[in-house]
């Protein structure tokens, strides 16, 4: 069955269906990575968006039951070049397409992605729709879609929850909070509470935490009002540690501006250094947010850039601890290389225990 993918500047590309036979409209995302393709539709940070894989061959391992970055999908849509109606991986246990269908999630394969990634790539982040037409009707549905900013508050857990360890006492403030983070921070053994994006910081207070990581998500930084000051207010009290979009929310808690992309990064293999010892790490990026080139740090100081284009991409704060990365380090998917950072913060934690004893 044909369809078609449209864009907001009308350009159109053809494919055909799978997944669910429904029409879907919402933001294009290209997704660069040559793997991860599980771990990237089950991102919450891609909410409300229709992910374009660049890499021509997507589903050939299936899904299995290992890589779910949570159990549901939040997207509008799919699309890839060449798609696979079997698996040949022994840990599936069932085909893309059949995961799509039971996520009512459409998609659009047989598509010429380098074509469209080169077509983004010169005009930038536009809306798109997968139709089973394309006529002058399917197009006003495009320009008259008007992207929420609401949408943490759809991914973000409604309930504090629980993920029992014997250790450090970790809040985590949930924006979109893939798995793997969970399973790096119990790996190091944390008593996690997983709270909402708007829990008022006398809640957390009561928790007495250790340390509070902010996670990634989906969306504007701006719109998170309540988040902001949530981290003006606890910073200073606890270690804080904040990955992508947590990363911008505590910029923007400092007084740093952030700006969208031109063109918004979705890939696994960013290099970024170290600006004290000059050391390298490929890490994974989803981020459509950057701090504005035009705004001096004020009082964060920055310990990360991009090798290929000196973006801060990772800062401390001069007096408090508070640390964050533009990027994501749990590797899910992606290179390894950023596990450390869980290891930092760690470290954040041990120095403010101690530094508390001293102080009794």
């Amino acid at each position: 069955m044909k369809r078609y993918l449209i864009l907001e500047d009308g350009t159109v590309f053809a494919g055909d269906a799978f997944g669910a036979t429904i029409n879907t409209t919402g933001g294009l995302a290209l997704y660069t990575g040559a793997t991860g393709y599980q771990e990237a539709i089950t991102n919450y940070s891609y909410t409300g968006q229709i992910l374009a894989f660049t890499y021509p061959q997507q589903g050939n391992t299936g899904i299995n039951r290992d890589d779910y970055e949570n159990i549901t999908t939040a997207l509008k849509g799919v699309v890839i070049g060449e798609g696979y109606p079997l698996t040949s991986h022994w840990h599936a246990q069932m085909t893309l397409d059949a995961f799509l269908k039971a996520q009512r999630i459409p998609g659009l394969m047989n598509v010429d992605v380098r074509r469209l990634h080169r077509h983004i790539a010169e005009h930038g982040n536009m809306k798109a729709s997968l139709m089973d037409t394309h006529d002058e009707h399917a197009h006003d549905q495009i320009k008259a879609l008007v992207i929420p900013n609401n949408q943490v508050s759809q991914v973000s857990t409604k309930q504090p929850y629980p993920s029992p360890n014997v250790g450090k006492n970790v809040v985590v403030l949930d924006l979109g909070l893939k798995n793997t983070v969970l399973r790096e921070l119990s790996k190091r053994r944390c008593n996690i509470t997983v709270l909402p994006f708007d829990t008022p910081s006398s809640l957390i207070e009561t928790l007495a935490p250790d340390g509070v990581l902010i996670s990634d998500g989906p969306g504007k930084p701006e719109a998170l009002v309540k988040t902001i000051q949530i981290v003006k207010e606890i910073q200073g009290h606890y270690p804080i540690f904040a990955i992508g979009l947590g990363f911008s929310v505590v910029a923007l808690a400092n007084d740093v501006s952030v700006e969208t992309r031109p063109i918004a990064q979705h890939q696994i293999n960013l290099a970024v250094q170290e600006k004290i010892t000059g050391i390298t790490n490929f890490v994974a990026q989803n981020s459509a947010f950057s701090l504005s080139k035009n705004d001096n740090l004020k009082d964060l100081l920055a310990t990360f850039v991009t090798v290929n284009g000196d973006e801060v991409v990772g800062f401390r704060h001069r007096y408090l601890p508070i640390y964050a990365v533009n990027f994501d380090p749990e590797a899910a998917a992606g290179p390894k290389d950023g596990g450390h950072f869980f290891d930092d913060f760690i470290e954040l934690m041990d120095a403010a225990i101690a530094r508390h004893r001293r102080e009794i």
